[in-house]
């Protein structure tokens, strides 16, 4: 099974939807990118188009390896792009910036490939079960990047009190998938830890100069240097972790409540969760109704199963609550933020079955459906080829690539 073989084979469409206010100092436009994340994407159209980049606002990212359409508001400019992987034009007015809020979540056109007749056929069949009860809402690997670079999760040590490793960890783990020269700038500083002149005078650009700075001058303020990593990164790394544990509270709650010939593996990462086949209509009902938010240590964890879930989940991972106030890093402190334990596709078209053309001997599957903002079309897809909770680990079916296309080195943080 073949996710991504081309960038044809995975379109996004975002759903947006913005008070049209005529005169408004907010150009709203459309933006279709192909082989660009969204931050190349606006790095781009700064470029190309002299726009301000603190002028722009967008409401989601979007994967590189894809297709996509999404919104950006210009304050206060219409601006016209033409390139072969990216096309801007305005298609309204609003009095304010565009903020994730508006975003009703995204239309996808996918094709999966390299499926055998059988493995298609049984994606076919096990589309009505998926439609009739969901799948767990699960962040997918595109969220856990600091995983598949060797990272693991600079986050934790922050929670811990180990500052040290955390800033080891964003920058002296060296990627064992990267094919970029930092892989060797990495090895060095791993090689030259703790003898800051050598590091501050190899590793040098915006990037690592504020933190080797700090540590002449404090040696042993790690802490401190940590403020100088780029905010970008601490925030997505704050937020992997938070998404690991939300995970892996949601399958434990979910042990208790999926019948064990219901239970499906969903192989991630960061380890395998709990799905289901069929849920009781009453259980449904119950995941639906429960509050199941993000943990932040100001909030009140949810609805009672899952606060103990997700207590159970801090304390394996050796985390109190007053961790998060004795060991806070600016741009690394979570808030409470809600999110759904259970999607459902809408606008599901009907499964088409074709020769692959790329493949020979294989047929390809097209999937159009609509999720939810902050479900993952990934997640869906691995619940339709889930195999039983308790079928042998090792056996692989034809999916010996996990789902990626052969070429794919690496993915931006995205909700699509």
């Amino acid at each position: 099974m073949r996710l991504k073989t081309i960038p044809e084979d995975f379109c996004v469409r975002e759903l947006l939807q913005w008070p049209e206010v005529p005169g408004g100092h907010y150009i709203v436009h459309q933006l279709h990118k192909e082989k660009l994340s969204t931050p190349e994407a606006l790095a781009l159209l700064v470029r190309e188009a002299r726009v301000d980049r603190g002028a722009i606002a967008y409401a989601g990212l979007k994967d590189r390896q894809a297709v996509t359409d999404q919104f950006v508001t210009i304050e206060r400019q219409a601006v016209e792009v033409k390139l072969p992987n990216l096309r801007v034009h305005p298609v309204g007015t609003t009095d304010r910036p565009i903020t994730s809020r508006q975003s009703a979540g995204n239309a996808f056109e996918i094709v999966i490939r390299d499926l055998t007749p059988p493995r298609a056929a049984a994606l076919r069949r096990g589309m009505p079960s998926l439609l009739k009860t969901g799948f767990p809402n699960y962040f997918d690997d595109q969220r856990f990047g600091c995983l598949r670079h060797g990272q693991g999760f600079p986050m934790r040590s922050v929670l811990l009190g180990d500052f040290e490793r955390a800033l080891q960890q964003f920058i002296a783990e060296p990627s064992p998938v990267a094919i970029s020269g930092d892989v060797k700038l990495k090895k060095t500083l791993q090689l030259r830890w703790g003898d800051w002149e050598t590091c501050a005078r190899i590793a040098r650009g915006p990037a690592y100069e504020p933190i080797f700075g700090h540590l002449l001058a404090n040696p042993d303020d790690f802490r401190g240097a940590l403020e100088h990593v780029p905010l970008r990164q601490r925030v997505i790394h704050a937020f992997a972790f938070q998404s690991l544990l939300w995970n892996r509270a949601v399958s434990r709650l979910l042990r208790g409540g999926v019948n064990s010939a219901q239970r499906l593996r969903l192989a991630t990462i960061a380890g395998d969760l709990l799905a289901w086949k069929y849920l009781a209509p009453e259980r449904e009902e119950k995941l639906v109704a429960m509050r199941t938010p993000l943990f932040g240590p100001e909030g009140d964890g949810g609805s009672e199963p899952f606060r103990r879930a997700m207590h159970e989940e801090l304390r394996a991972a050796g985390i109190g609550r007053d961790d998060f106030a004795r060991n806070a890093v600016p741009g690394m402190i979570w808030k409470e933020e809600p999110r759904d334990v259970l999607g459902k596709p809408t606008d599901v078209a009907d499964v088409r079955i074709e020769p692959d053309e790329i493949h020979r001997g294989k047929v390809k599957a097209s999937l159009r459906f609509s999720l939810p903002r902050g479900a993952y079309a990934t997640m869906m897809i691995k619940r339709l080829f889930a195999p039983s909770w308790f079928a042998p680990e090792d056996r692989q079916d034809d999916d010996e690539d996990g789902g990626r296309g052969r070429d794919e080195r690496s993915r931006d943080e995205d909700d699509a």
